[in-house]
């Protein structure tokens, strides 16, 4: 039973940030975005959430899906991580929206 991710599993430009209560988070080296899971106020529920930020003025939080249990939230923010990695080096200027959206609708996070 796993409930942090192992350094070598998170992908290239990510780092972990320092474990907040239920909170796992993968930050993007730009600063500007970071993959979380956060334990939902129901069972043992995971949300998964993207954030990004602009400039330190202001951050968004965007709903991605959930998962079951922790030992699931770990897996599904790596896959998370990537997807965010394979969008922004597909297109430079994918938007927060584009890539929950894609997210969504792929099967590469398993939310």
């Amino acid at each position: 039973m796993n409930h942090l991710p192992d350094t070598e599993d998170i992908p290239a430009g990510w780092e972990q940030t320092p474990v907040r209560g239920d909170e796992i988070e993968l930050q993007h080296e730009d600063g500007n975005i970071s993959v979380k899971a956060v334990r939902a106020s129901i069972a043992d529920e995971w949300e998964l959430e993207l954030e990004d930020s602009i400039g330190n003025r202001y951050t968004t939080i965007r709903p991605v899906g959930r998962v079951a249990t922790r030992d699931r939230a770990v897996p599904a923010l790596l896959s998370f991580a990537r997807a965010v990695n394979d969008l922004r080096r597909e297109r430079d200027d994918v938007l927060p929206d584009d890539i929950v959206r894609e997210v969504q609708r792929s099967e590469r996070v398993p939310v």
